[in-house]
């Protein structure tokens, strides 16, 4: 009965495990793909400790503690079975690595709002509630296009050739979003090119006579739950209050029922001040499942 790194013939049984502690938790938890609880693996950012915790044969426990050295911070997150599960020990044992390797970095963590056994653990573990976040969902999302204006169009993004647009348009419309940092174009696409959510027809710019000013990016990340997802949506600083974010949302909710999708879902920072969330709202999205984030120092 010990920890150990998890192994490739883990993975379908970890899988079992993240959806089993998800549902318990919150009936409006959608499954998770393999391809997403690979990326929880193998790492979002930098490196990754990743760690499962196996008793009589059964992984009953999974630990991560993702690396970021662009912001200097690591983030924990703990899976557990509903039937036995231990998130006390996960969370020291994600902190006696990341005090070993990353002593300086900031350590943060998220749980779901109804999951108050991670929570508590997470408090315990000396962290403190710094944001809260929704997935929300459009049950009902309008299938036609919007009218633009005639000023205004929104084409589909040449994938492989217009990477550099597309990166400028994110970290322009992202820069003043909470925790945001800006990232090289070298560095950002290296990371790109590791989506394998990605949806290479999913890729929208808006363009005010002619001039790219606006983005929308839709991926995979529900299709196994029939459901579209708004993965990123931004207008230039300069060129807010024009009604532009609305039409590029109206625009993924169109191209996922278009693509078969029963509805629509994003994730919003509650404390965005951009308006964000009184959009989603106006546009018939609803909360559906709140996430609380952590952090030791902030």
């Amino acid at each position: 009965m010990s920890f150990r790194p998890w192994q490739e013939a883990d993975v379908a049984e970890i899988v079992k495990l993240c959806n089993a502690h998800d549902s318990a938790i919150d009936s409006e938890f959608e499954d998770s793909s393999e391809e997403e609880i690979r990326e929880e693996l193998t790492g979002f950012f930098d490196e990754v400790f990743a760690e499962v915790y196996e008793e009589d044969g059964v992984i009953t426990d999974l630990v991560s503690a993702q690396v970021d050295h662009k912001r200097k911070r690591v983030e924990i997150d703990v899976f557990g079975l509903p039937s036995k599960h231990d998130y006390d020990r996960s969370m020291q044992h994600a902190l006696t690595w990341i005090k070993k390797n990353y002593p300086d970095y900031e350590v943060r963590s998220h749980c779901n709002d109804k999951d108050l056994k991670l929570r508590k653990a997470i408090t315990d573990a000396g962290l403190h509630l710094v944001r809260k976040y929704w997935t929300m969902r459009n049950y009902q999302p309008d299938r036609k296009y919007p009218k633009l204006p005639k000023n205004v169009n929104i084409r589909r993004a040449d994938f492989e050739n217009e990477k550099a647009t597309w990166h400028f348009l994110l970290m322009d419309s992202f820069s003043d979003h909470y925790g945001f940092q800006k990232k090289t174009f070298h560095d950002w696409l290296s990371k790109q090119e590791e989506a394998v959510l990605q949806d290479e027809n999913g890729v929208f710019f808006l363009e005010e006579n002619g001039l790219p000013v606006g983005f929308l990016v839709c991926t995979n990340h529900r299709s196994e739950n029939q459901g579209g997802f708004i993965d990123k949506l931004g207008v230039r600083k300069n060129f807010r209050g024009r009604g532009y974010g609305e039409l590029l949302l109206k625009w993924g909710c169109a191209y996922s029922v278009e693509r078969g999708f029963k509805d629509v879902a994003l994730g919003v920072d509650t404390g965005n001040e951009t308006g964000a969330v009184a959009l989603y709202e106006k546009s018939g999205f609803k909360a559906a499942n709140v996430w609380l984030a952590f952090s030791d120092s902030e």
